[in-house]
């Protein structure tokens, strides 16, 4: 039964007195597992901090080049290790043809660049998928972008990502958190790769998730739409009318508090965001007037999407538990002249809610606006273009509020062709 043994998970990080043994022969009984894998591709998880320990550290050396010894047969590995020693992944270049998905977890997780250049998964022809816990400048760790379809770190610049973007043609995610800007000596903060953009390059076709979380980043988290647009102005006159991310489906945005108004002022739809965008997710920390700025003309510049999920909206003032479902209520038709509908195609509704409410009953001023805007999305109106909302789910964030009387007080919505559930913990995560 080789694919029994195909799977290998190695975790050098445990301190109990059992794993100080079991480490000591960690290589034989890897080397038993590898040989009964007879020629099957593998599926490799290797952990290890660089605070181990000279003697763990020597086995878990042993182990690693164990495992570089077979990487002609790696299908899908995630790496957790210190970047003094990723030259020991050198042997393994040229012989990844059946490589499909990286993980790579680099020590200092906060690298930017490597000493010298490695090239090791630059000859990958299977390799699609990547996930790095840091971005590392294109010129020293050099993958084969043009076939890459997945892209995913948790520590990335802006300009990074534009290029990223130039670079990965066939890209179809990209999930990034963004940090801060480092400057040079003298301070400037503008990218170093600027100067070599191919300005006629600005649709990205391919792209059809895209996940930004700026929490790292507060107040720039648009900057990223900023600098292609500005790319895309730049631009010839033929190219002027090509939106950005034409094929984008999903669209997950984390954002620092108020920050929706930068968003509010970009040309989303038509610009940014094509027709085919049907499913936007917003995390924020929503409990505070100043904090909704900007939200409605956000998602008035998304008049395509049919799901969205918000959150964390933080209910513990009465002035601002209105303030969502105001944007997010269609006008009744008896309103004078034609307001601006908010998402008319809207048909699922997630909130990630937190009341932070211990009560067995809700009071009605927390729940009756929430109830009325739901009854406002259900109305059909065939003038404007709106469609009925099909689902809504509402999530707790806090343990403590009771859902059994969330529960209780929706359920006179309840009908026909229509969903609506009452959950507990955080949906939007992003």
């Amino acid at each position: 039964m080789p694919l029994t043994w195909s799977t290998i998970k190695i975790n050098f990080r445990s301190s109990t007195a059992r794993a100080a043994r079991l480490s000591r022969h960690s290589a034989e009984i890897m080397c038993v597992c590898i040989q009964r894998t007879r020629d099957c591709p593998l599926t490799i998880a290797f952990t290890c901090a660089s605070d181990v320990g000279a003697t763990a550290r020597d086995d878990w050396l042993r182990c690693l080049d164990s495992l570089v010894a077979v990487s002609e047969r790696w299908k899908s590995i995630d790496f957790f290790i210190p970047i003094t020693v990723l030259s020991r992944l050198l042997p393994a270049k040229g012989r990844l043809k059946s490589l499909e998905v990286l993980n790579l977890s680099l020590e200092p997780q906060n690298a930017r660049s490597l000493p010298r250049a490695m090239d090791i998964f630059e000859d990958a022809p299977k390799l699609t998928r990547v996930t790095m816990s840091s971005h590392l400048s294109l010129d020293t760790f050099r993958l084969p972008w043009k076939q890459i379809i997945e892209y995913r770190t948790k520590l990335m610049e802006v300009w990074n990502c534009v290029e990223v973007l130039h670079h990965a043609p066939h890209l179809r995610a990209l999930h990034a958190k963004l940090e801060r800007a480092r400057g040079n000596i003298s301070g400037d903060t503008a990218s170093p790769y600027s100067n070599h953009l191919d300005h006629k390059t600005f649709s990205y076709e391919s792209l059809t998730s895209l996940s930004i979380n700026g929490l790292m980043r507060p107040g720039y988290e648009h900057e990223l739409f900023l600098r292609l647009l500005q790319v895309s102005s730049d631009s010839d006159k033929a190219n002027v009318t090509q939106i950005l991310f034409p094929s984008l489906t999903n669209f997950r945005l984390a954002t620092s508090s108020g920050s929706l108004i930068n968003f509010a002022a970009l040309p989303l739809a038509g610009s940014c965001f094509g027709s085919l965008l049907t499913k936007v997710t917003i995390r924020s920390v929503f409990d505070a007037l100043a904090d909704y700025s900007g939200a409605k003309d956000f998602l008035l510049g998304l008049p395509m999407v049919r799901q969205l999920t918000f959150g964390v909206c933080f209910h513990h003032n009465r002035d601002v538990v209105h303030i969502l479902y105001e944007i997010l209520s269609l006008p009744s038709s008896s309103d004078s002249g034609w307001p601006l509908v908010v998402l008319p195609k809207l048909e699922v509704l997630v909130l990630d809610i937190d009341y932070d409410n211990k009560d067995l009953l809700m009071p009605s001023w927390v729940i009756d606006p929430l109830k009325k805007m739901i009854r406002s999305r259900r109305t059909k109106d065939f003038v404007r273009r709106c469609v009925p909302l099909q689902k809504f789910h509402l999530y707790l964030a806090s343990w403590e509020t009771p859902r059994e009387s969330f529960a209780k007080g929706l359920q006179d919505l309840t009908e026909e062709g229509f969903e609506i559930r009452v959950l507990r913990g955080l949906f939007a995560q992003v």
